[in-house]
């Protein structure tokens, strides 16, 4: 963690016409059975009583696209869910963005029962205390600091009387940590994350099992009947058409089943 960063963020006054902004790098496991592990960086975005949690790919698709800049080639963006809720609440928005143009919004109310623990550590130049709790169907240890006063964390992990600056479950599936700090003015836009709420379709849990199941069952079919044309592009940049279908179809079914590795474990859709 830069301690330059902290030093500025503790010392400076929490106004509410600020954003604070907290990116977390992220280490998981996409296939639970295999030891590979995919590193990526998430926003934390405290903005007044708004809390929004997504994917840094987000940021940098909207950063390309303001400045009139060209997609790289070899592009592969992860932009598939966000995480919302305000501050002090239980009640949590998800946004699930399949390939094309399907958001799903599913509302859920998380909290995480936190046993405190008198056992701290200092990292860099911040104090951590330790606490504990089991949620999801994993056990997590949490590090939080009462030096950046919010009682929020990655995901939808919340309520200790601090920042969570470390996060990891016992069986090394997952593991945030905190490695950045940005304080900006205003509130910022991002037309991506704002395109997402507004196209968002309410469902509950059956209904998004349901629409995750159907879309497992022929991916390349729901997304050509989405996009209306013969041939058309995966987020990797993969062409799709009548020549290469059924093998990318195929393709998309293991990578889905492979790949279903929750931070939450009751909330995993069972693929056949």
């Amino acid at each position: 963690m830069n301690k330059l960063f902290f030093t500025f963020l503790i010392a400076g006054s929490f106004m509410k016409s600020q954003t604070h902004r907290f990116i977390y790098d992220v280490v998981y496991k996409k296939d639970s059975a295999s030891t590979v592990r995919t590193k990526e960086n998430y926003h934390l975005d405290i903005e007044n009583d708004n809390v929004t949690y997504y994917n840094r790919d987000f940021f940098v698709a909207d950063s390309l696209i303001s400045n009139n800049l060209k997609f790289p080639d070899d592009a592969k963006l992860n932009t598939s869910s966000i995480v919302f809720h305000k501050k002090g609440n239980d009640q949590y928005e998800e946004f699930d963005i399949l390939e094309g143009s399907t958001i799903l919004k599913l509302q859920s109310a998380e909290a995480q029962n936190w046993k405190l623990s008198k056992e701290s550590k200092k990292v860099k130049n911040l104090t951590l205390q330790k606490a504990t709790a089991t949620y999801g169907g994993r056990n997590w240890t949490a590090w939080f600091t009462k030096e950046i006063p919010f009682q929020e964390g990655p995901y939808k992990f919340h309520g200790l009387p601090g920042l969570i600056v470390e996060l990891y479950d016992d069986k090394n599936n997952y593991r945030f940590e905190l490695v950045k700090s940005v304080k900006m003015p205003g509130i910022p836009k991002n037309q991506f994350i704002e395109m997402s709420r507004q196209m968002g379709v309410p469902v509950d849990w059956e209904k998004y099992q349901k629409a995750k199941l159907t879309y497992y069952e022929s991916p390349v079919n729901y997304l050509k009947n989405a996009s209306s044309i013969d041939q058309f592009y995966l987020n990797d940049g993969t062409v799709v058409n009548a020549a290469n279908a059924r093998e990318i179809n195929d393709r998309l079914k293991a990578t889905i089943k492979k790949y279903n590795n929750p931070v939450n474990l009751e909330k995993k859709v069972v693929y056949p």
